[in-house]
């Protein structure tokens, strides 16, 4: 075993109202076979029970207060944390056996600052469990601006040196959800050393609730999100840099994606405000557009949790 063994684990979980889950979720994390682990609850007020499962657990740190959102809750826990490495654990979901000594052996390396692992969604009903799906490989789960623009982004399959954290910043939490896609991408823009996991370091639960696996409703409202992110991430940005031309194609999906929802519901004249407005932040939205389509229609099995001897094709 690695010598890094000694060095704290922070697990940072934003929780509201999860009686009925918040207990797997903490238990996932005591099964882990690493010494030295620090599990922090953000709450933000539960009022079902929730607060009476975690008073079962002597070893949680729990703040439970009012929050504006996950990712506030989240940036809470990371100004709170200690450990060397961070890792995130939502209230619905749990760990897999052994997953934090797989970290560790990763970040033996002291020049690796993430470690990214395999995720996978499961169902269950009564006392029966299903994987419906897989991700892994570096096309699903790689750090590349794919998986934070159009793809889906399993942030929290991920591990991070506390230092890279302090680097990237917080979350914005001004788009509460796309602050995971806007967090990836500026790990894509700094290009940290990481090493990639095969193996599955974490296990989503598939709910009609859940944040990260929605329907077309949500998925309406996050096209909204994604452009206006895109709008406020270029307006920041200096052109002619790297971080300019990410967000100037991050805004030309943008604006497509929610061209293409508006139409999908019949409203054409909203489709071409929505055009027309992206013409006037960037005359070749367009052509971006049409040039991420290819790759997009490629990885269209990836974002359906193909298995893993199709994502780790080339």
């Amino acid at each position: 075993m690695s010598d890094t063994r000694s060095q704290l684990i922070s697990i940072i979980t934003p929780c509201l109202n999860r009686v009925g889950s918040i207990g797997q979720a903490v238990e996932s994390v005591l099964a882990q076979d690493y010494p030295a682990v620090e599990h922090i609850i953000v709450d933000g007020g539960s009022t079902d029970g929730t607060l009476d499962v975690l008073a079962r657990y002597p070893n949680l740190r729990v703040v439970s207060e009012p929050d504006r959102n996950l990712y506030d809750a989240i940036n809470k826990g990371l100004r709170l944390a200690q450990g060397a490495f961070i890792g995130l654990l939502n209230s619905d979901d749990v760990y897999p056996p052994e997953a934090f000594s797989a970290v560790d052996e990763a970040f033996a390396d002291p020049a690796v600052a993430m470690v990214i692992g395999g995720a996978e969604i499961f169902e269950r009903r009564g006392s029966e469990e299903k994987v419906v799906r897989r991700f892994a490989g570096p096309r699903a789960t790689g750090l590349h601006e794919e998986n934070a623009i159009g793809n889906v982004t399993l942030i929290n399959g991920c591990f991070w040196r506390r230092s890279l954290m302090e680097q990237i910043g917080p979350f914005d939490d001004r788009f509460p959800l796309a602050a995971d896609k806007d967090f990836w991408m500026r790990l894509v823009l700094a290009a940290p050393a990481h090493r990639m996991l095969t193996r599955t370091l974490y296990r989503y639960r598939s709910h009609h609730s859940s944040l990260t696996f929605s329907g077309a409703d949500v998925r309406d409202t996050l096209s909204v999100h994604l452009l206006a992110l895109a709008r406020t991430r270029l307006a920041e940005s200096l052109p002619g840099t790297p971080r300019y031309a990410a967000y100037r194609r991050w805004h030309a999906w943008a604006v497509g994606y929610r061209a293409l929802r508006h139409v999908a519901h019949r409203h054409g004249g909203q489709a071409l405000r929505t055009a027309a407005d992206g013409f006037a932040v960037d005359a070749a939205w367009p052509f971006r557009f049409l040039c991420r389509l290819p790759r997009h229609w490629r990885d269209r099995e990836i974002r359906r949790g193909a298995h893993a001897a199709l994502v780790d094709q080339p």
